[in-house]
């Protein structure tokens, strides 16, 4: 089984799967997009819950891409 991601869904797993602990949305918005902290942007979490859909519908696996109060964790 595969699944078709796009650049930026790959350079969010990659980035999620690197780290040891939780990566805050304002890491994110840094390291994968390149946005200043202090945007005030939806990109993170509507990335994050496309690959959630994604990952569950071919994998059946809700609990790939978790979260917590730190950030987002794999």
């Amino acid at each position: 089984k595969f699944i078709i991601l796009t650049e930026k869904e790959i350079q969010l797993l990659e980035l999620l799967k690197n780290k040891k602990k939780s990566v805050s949305k304002n890491n994110i918005l840094s390291l994968v997009w390149k946005y200043s902290s202090e945007a005030d942007t939806h990109t993170v979490e509507t990335h994050i819950y496309r690959l959630r859909k994604k990952i569950s519908d071919e994998f059946l696996d809700n609990n790939f891409i978790l979260n917590n109060k730190e950030g987002y964790y794999v």
